[in-house]
Order: structure tokens, then C-alpha cells, then sequence
């Protein structure tokens, strides 16, 4: 069988570990394959595939192109398959990847991470080493801003900080040096996760080393002083005390393992929409809105972690065909529903078919609890006719329940099957804001989540991140807003008459680009003037202006 690597570089090969040419072929053939095995066993449509590769810049007949792709994919990697072995397969009117016909290691991580899914299973550690084991390296390293990549990226790298630090915490008892190698690995990772800085101090404590494990407790909170403007949590400077008071009693410190937290990064602000969401009245049906960065997503996980076990969250646009019911098995994992109940969904799924009556009912049973459950979809625009019909079954069967639906804006619904699910609240992300960033994070980041969470890392990174936000959020609209953008960036605070000019646009075409600029909290108003609301913003955009440009833009102004 094939066997296709994408966590790392792209790698191919075939019958008896031959290797194939693909890091040989065209960028956007590569493209083309690594998007169809982040989404596999998802049909993709030719316009998805478009949208997501070429962006703002499709080719001419960007049908045949995509099929042009797709056809050198299947000569130089399956030249002498039949049509049936053939692991990109044509359906739908797109394609997909399948992942019964090749061997992908992306696919062989999220299998492993269904099976973690199960409530006790005992091959919980075995998993989480297997996981390890997969994810040495982040998928689609020379892709690793385009919005396919950073989504598969995330998942990996979450699923990665997760199994380390759940051997970390096995470990400690048994391998303290191993527990540490661990949990150093996840800092690597990412800086800012608690539970690693205190699996670093406990493995140290093990090893008789309490000097050191303070010393850990003094690099957690320069690092989370310094760059997110938090102090540690009291989970992690209640170790710190109990440590340094064994340190001067002459004891052992008792250390209590803490479970790993469901997300690396501090979650900051959201408290008004998070209050609302699981106040003591409810409100059946929340639609939350914001643009791409916007920290929907963060905002579904941070529901999970302050109600364990009565909030899950399911991802839409994994509902189709075979997989139409994965949101619905993911949110349930997440909310503790038992494994007999959770298979009710895996047998309509493999059937490719509804959810009958008494499934529906015995998923009901297990949501009402008398505590309010929170189900949450992400994407939720996606959602399916069907799907749709159930949710709402739900809704109106469990009295206790909560449906969060995400998305990027509220046309988004219009003729789409999750406009019926009507709602009196409609929460649309704002960006942050004092007090929950400092003066100079929010100067550089504008309170767009998105820049919040890369803004301590390498300024090229950083940047990068930047530039992917912006486009993301320009996407809908016509190409003078992008040339604002770059005029904002090259003379800071502008007026709207000096961007006529600049653009010979007239005033109203000008005002129309300026009002989505700034309802997509690019641009924001200072007196008059108009400038860019994320300094990183500006200085990525800025970066892409040549110096003539930048000089015939400030004689024009």
C-alpha cells in the first residue's frame, strides 16, 4: 500500500518502501495533496480547493487546473494503479482522500485520537506514546500559514502538548528524569502551558533537586509577566509555596499530580459572553460571530474547561457523507455521554444515515442531567439539512441543554439549513481590550486573539501570522481595500480625502472600503484619521511596500 507522510516534510512511497518523486513535483501539486490529506476522507470541491491554494489569485480556468494537478498526482504516484486503488478518488465533483487506499500518518493520529475519546480506555498511555511517536514533526512545514495548514497544525501540535504532558505526569513516579525530558519538550512547544512548568518542578522535587523546581517557578512567571501580562495560576503557586515550604522544613514536598489542561495558552477576556452562555437563565440557541481570529474557537474550549464533562464542542464542517455525524460524536465525548450511547452515532454514520427516534431519545436521556450541558459547534454554517433536524429535536427535548453555534459572520447563514435555528442572542467576538491585554500588546496586536497568540514569538512568525489575519479578513472584499491598507501602512493616521486622491477612487467607494476595513477591525478611527488597529498588522503590510511605492504614495499624500 502507499504510504503518504505529511507530519514533517512531504514524503511518498510505494510498494516495498520505494520512494516516489513527490517532493519533485510542482509546489502546487504538493499543494493540492497535502490539502486533500489534511481534509481526507472529505470530499473537496474543485472551488474549495481553489480558494484555499490560490487564494485572491485563481487561475484562468481554475477547474482544469485543479484537474491538471490531480491528474499528475495520480501518474507520478500511482502510475500503474487501477481506477479503484487509486487513493485520490474522484467524487461528487471534486476529489478526496482515501485514506483505506493509502497509508497517512495524519489519519493514523486522528485515529488514535478517537480512540482517546472513549471514556477509561485502558490503552490510555499506549495512545498518547503512539501520538507521540506520529507527531514528531508539525504537519506542512512549507505551508505553515495558509489556513488549511495552521488549522491541521494546531490540531497536531494540541495533540502533541497533550500526550506529553499526560507521560509526563505517568512518569513521575517512575522516571523522573523521563517526566522531565517530557515535560521540557511541551515548554519547547509552547511556553506558555502551566501544567508543564509544573510537571517540570514536581520531576524535579522527584529528583531531589527542590533549588531547581523553584528556580522553574521563576521562569513561569517572568515568561507569563513579561510577555502575556498574567501571574501564574493558583494551581501552579500553590506547588510553588508547597514546595518552598518543604524546602525550609527539611520535608519531601507531597506532590499531587494535576490533570494536563485542555489548552496551552492562557485564555484571557470573554468573560461577559462566557457568563451569558452558562448563566443561570437559559437561552436555548447562541450564535457567536467574528471574523477569522476572532477566538471563536478558544472561546468553544474555554466552555469545556470551566464546565468538565457538561460542555462539548464539534467541528461542522467534518459532517459529510460517512463522517456527517462526527460533530455530533466529538461534542459528545466531550460532554462524558457513555461509549454505548456515543456508538448509537457510529452505527448511523457508517449506514450513512439519520439518527432514528429512539437514538435521538437516548442521546436526549443522556444530556438531561438537571446541571445545563453546553453542545457547541464550531463552523457551524456547514451544518447539513439533517444535522440541522436534529439539533433542533434536541433543543427542544432536553430542557437542560445549550447549543452554541460559531461561524464568521452572520450572511454566512443566509439559504444555509442552520438559519432555522433562530436565536434572540447573537454574540460577535470583539477584539480585546484593556484590562485584559497590557498598553503595549494591545498597541501590537489590536486585541485580535489571533496576533494575541503569536505576538511573543519570532518577529517573522509573528508577521507572517499578521499577514495571513488580514488577508483572511479582506477576502470578501474588493481590491481597493487592500490598497487602503497599504496606503495606512506607508503614512500611518490618514484621511479619507488624501485616500481619494491616492487611489482615485471617488468618496463614496472610498467610505464603503473604509467602513468593512474597520467592521473588520483592521482599520480603526483616531481623530479623523485612519489607521491601522494592529501594529503588526501594519508593519507586515508596510514590509510588502517597495521603497519607490512607499516614496511616490507620501509626494502624493
Amino acid at each position: 500500500m502507499t504510504r503518504v507522510r505529511v507530519l514533517g516534510r512531504l514524503e511518498v512511497t510505494g510498494h516495498e518502501g520505494v520512494r516516489l518523486p513527490a517532493e519533485s513535483l510542482p509546489r502546487r501539486a504538493r499543494q493540492v495533496l497535502c490539502v486533500l490529506a489534511a481534509r481526507h476522507d472529505r470530499i473537496q470541491s474543485k472551488d474549495a480547493l481553489v480558494d484555499l491554494i490560490w487564494g485572491d489569485a485563481p487561475p484562468g480556468n481554475h477547474a482544469a487546473a485543479v484537474e491538471h494537478y490531480v491528474s499528475m498526482l495520480r501518474r507520478r504516484l500511482q502510475p500503474d494503479a487501477a481506477v479503484d486503488d487509486r487513493f485520490i478518488v474522484t467524487q461528487g465533483g471534486g476529489y478526496l482522500f482515501d485514506s483505506a487506499r493509502a497509508e497517512l500518518d495524519l489519519a493514523r493520529l486522528r485515529s488514535r485520537l478517537r480512540e482517546l475519546d472513549v471514556t477509561d480506555n485502558p490503552r490510555r498511555l499506549t495512545l498518547h506514546q503512539e501520538i507521540l511517536d506520529l507527531a514528531d514533526d508539525l504537519p506542512f512545514p512549507e505551508d505553515p500559514y495558509a489556513t488549511w495548514a495552521i488549522d491541521a497544525r494546531d490540531e497536531v501540535r494540541a495533540a502533541k502538548m497533550t500526550a506529553l504532558l499526560h507521560l509526563a505526569d505517568a512518569a513521575h513516579a517512575t522516571d523522573p528524569a523521563r517526566a522531565m525530558r517530557l515535560a521540557q519538550e511541551a515548554l519547547t512547544l509552547d511556553p506558555y502551558v502551566e501544567q508543564a512548568y509544573r510537571s517540570l518542578m514536581s520531576a524535579a522535587v522527584a529528583l531531589g533537586r527542590p533549588d531547581d523546581a523553584l528556580r522553574v517557578y521563576e521562569r513561569c512567571q517572568q515568561v507569563l509577566d513579561t510577555d502575556l501580562g498574567v501571574a501564574p495560576s493558583p494551581a501552579t503557586t500553590d506547588l510553588y509555596r508547597a514546595i518552598l515550604r518543604s524546602r525550609h522544613e527539611g520535608a519531601t514536598p507531597r506532590i499531587t499530580p494535576v490533570e494536563p489542561a485542555a489548552s496551552a495558552r492562557p485564555f484571557l477576556g470573554r468573560r461577559a459572553e462566557l457568563d451569558l452562555i452558562l448563566g443561570a437563565e437559559r437561552v436555548p440557541v447562541t450564535h457567536v460571530t467574528g471574523p477569522g481570529g476572532a477566538g471563536k474557537t478558544a472561546l468553544l474550549e474555554e466552555l469545556c474547561r470551566r464546565v468538565p464533562g457538561r460542555a462539548g464542542v464539534g467541528d461542522a464542517p467534518s459532517s459529510l457523507g460517512v463522517l456527517r455525524l462526527a460533530w455530533l460524536r466529538r461534542a459528545l465525548a466531550g460532554l462524558h455521554v457513555p461509549e454505548p450511547v456515543r456508538s448509537l452515532v457510529d452505527d448511523a454514520m457508517r449506514a450513512e444515515r439519520p439518527l432514528g427516534g429512539d437514538e435521538l431519545e437516548a442521546i436526549a436521556g443522556s444530556l438531561d442531567r438537571g446541571a445545563p450541558v453546553v453542545l457547541a459547534v464550531d463552523d457551524a454554517s456547514a451544518l447539513d439539512a439533517q444535522s440541522v433536524a436534529e439539533l433542533s429535536w434536541l433543543v427542544a427535548r432536553c430542557p437542560a441543554l445549550r447549543v452554541v453555534l460559531a461561524y464568521r459572520y452572520p450572511s454566512e447563514l443566509a439559504g444555509q439549513p442552520a438559519a432555522s435555528l433562530h436565536t434572540p442572542v447573537v454574540l460577535r467576538l470583539e477584539p480585546l481590550d484593556a484590562p485584559d491585554l497590557p498598553p503595549d500588546l494591545l498597541e501590537r496586536t489590536g486585541g485580535i486573539p489571533a496576533l494575541v497568540s503569536v505576538a511573543h514569538q519570532a518577529p517573522a512568525v509573528a508577521m507572517s501570522a499578521a499577514m495571513e489575519t488580514a488577508r483572511m479578513r479582506t477576502r470578501w472584499m474588493s481590491p481597493s481595500a487592500w490598497e487602503i491598507l497599504r496606503i495606512a501602512a506607508v503614512l500611518g493616521p490618514v484621511a479619507v480625502p488624501a485616500l481619494a486622491t491616492l487611489t482615485g477612487m471617488p468618496v463614496p467607494d472610498v467610505l464603503g472600503c473604509v467602513d468593512a476595513l474597520v467592521h473588520a477591525h483592521l482599520l480603526t478611527e483616531d481623530g479623523g484619521r485612519l489607521r491601522h488597529r494592529a501594529g503588526l498588522i501594519r508593519d507586515a503590510v508596510a514590509a510588502q511596500v517597495s521603497q519607490a511605492s512607499a516614496a511616490h504614495m507620501r509626494a502624493s499624500s
